[in-house]
């Protein structure tokens, strides 16, 4: 009996997730095996310092992503949707060859780094690329098909992929020694990795991308253009300094707090796992409570719970501080997440859409999200202090909540208006 072939629009939605689950599975291979990539690509010394090299050269690599932006929405425009994607998908996968194959510094010396950086900013210029036009299309499909939550699937995604190589890390860690981990066996991940990108090539080669429905409006809204970009970047940049501290938390754990790869690796994998399954319930516990509550309760609770949580897992360290801080951090700051997509979505204009969001967010994660984890390391190292991250954290909360509560306030108060003349 033969098997029915995916509709076009699962097909649409396989390929979209494809692109997305390769970028952050390279964000994430890179994240969680940076102490190892610091030893190979870096000369002896400091093993903080080294990180920092490492997490410096990771966060450069975010400095393509509003090139990439702007370059590929350009093309898109000129070439289609399909030729557009198709390229930044070809990207990724050779700059995720060019770091899983370069030489390390003791055979190759400074051509090692340079070619890992080189890698990074073709990722980077790949990943700022694909992000406007792939998230944009989501967008479309929810409001097309009327089923809502295709929109999260940007973010869920992500999760899935850094589940993904932070598993692979974890079995890695387990089954080899620690100078197999640290000198091959990180390879492996980012080797895993590009089987990805003959899948995701047969898919986004189809014809399927190019029926796609068309773009959906904006709500209304009285909200300036420049606020709504302002708003948008803020929660942005909040959200991707707070994702990017989380995934710092395998770093943290083997090179702050001095416990194994293994260790690490573990409890961000039940963080993780944690984060997808709040990121799901958190779409119709909004539909049912309302998102402003759903959004104030997590933002009280992370920052009344933050502080304890680092303490604990830095007095004492181990699997089950790991394991109490990762989950509780994830499940708490990922419930609102779902939601979040199609707010900041929504405010930005239809005609530009795309490539508004597609440079917002290449801007957010270029400044703030590529060198949190680099400057968090810094400060670690020039304070003395383990709670930086902590700190950082607490601090960002209620900024990244206030500008999503007056996007949302906004948007509500014009629809609100607006009822009695649609009607």
């Amino acid at each position: 009996m033969a098997v029915a072939s995916p509709s076009p629009r699962k097909r649409m939605l396989i390929g979209i997730c494809a692109g997305n689950f390769l970028e952050f599975y390279n964000f994430g291979v890179y994240a969680f095996f940076a102490p190892m990539l610091a030893a190979a690509y870096f000369p002896k010394g400091d093993h903080l310092v080294a990180l920092t090299l490492a997490l410096l050269t990771f966060a450069i690599g975010f400095l393509a992503r509003p090139v990439g932006a702007a370059v590929v929405a350009a093309y898109a425009a000129r070439a289609g949707r399909r030729a557009a994607l198709m390229l930044t998908f070809s990207l990724m996968g050779l700059g995720s060859a060019l770091i899983a194959l370069t030489p390390g510094y003791n055979r190759i010396g400074i051509a090692a780094p340079v070619i890992v950086l080189l890698g990074r900013l073709i990722q980077g210029f790949s990943d700022g690329g694909e992000v406007g036009p792939a998230t944009t299309l989501l967008f479309d499909l929810e409001a097309a098909h009327g089923r809502g939550g295709i929109v999260s699937l940007q973010y869920i995604t992500q999760l899935c992929a850094m589940l993904v190589s932070v598993m692979v890390g974890a079995v890695l860690a387990a089954v080899l020694p620690h100078d197999a981990l640290y000198g091959w066996g990180w390879r492996v991940p980012f080797l895993l990795g590009l089987m990805v990108v003959p899948v995701g090539l047969f898919i986004r080669g189809s014809e399927t991308m190019d029926h796609a429905p068309p773009p959906q409006p904006a709500p209304v809204t009285t909200t300036a253009p420049v606020a709504a970009i302002a708003l948008v970047l803020t929660v942005i940049a909040c959200g991707t300094i707070g994702t990017y501290m989380r995934a710092y938390g395998v770093s943290y754990a083997v090179s702050v707090l001095h416990l194994s790869p293994g260790i690490g690796m573990l409890a961000m994998s039940a963080g993780l796992a944690t984060g997808i399954l709040a990121t799901i319930a958190g779409i119709p516990l909004a539909a049912r409570i309302g998102t402003i509550p759903l959004v104030l309760a997590s933002t009280l609770a992370a920052m009344v719970l933050t502080w304890p949580l680092y303490h604990h897992a830095i007095t004492t360290p181990g699997l089950s501080s790991q394991l109490l801080l990762n989950i509780a951090l994830f499940a708490i700051t990922n419930l609102p997440a779902g939601v979040l997509w199609k707010t900041m979505l929504g405010a930005l204009p239809e005609r530009n859409r795309s490539l508004a969001f597609g440079l917002i967010y290449a801007l957010a994660v270029s400044i703030f999200g590529g060198f949190t984890q680099p400057v968090v390391t810094w400060l670690i190292t020039v304070t003395g202090s383990a709670m930086v991250p902590a700190w950082v954290s607490i601090a960002l909360a209620p900024v990244g909540t206030a500008a999503l509560l007056l996007l949302l306030r906004k948007q509500r108060g014009t629809q609100t208006r607006a009822a009695p003349a649609l009607a």
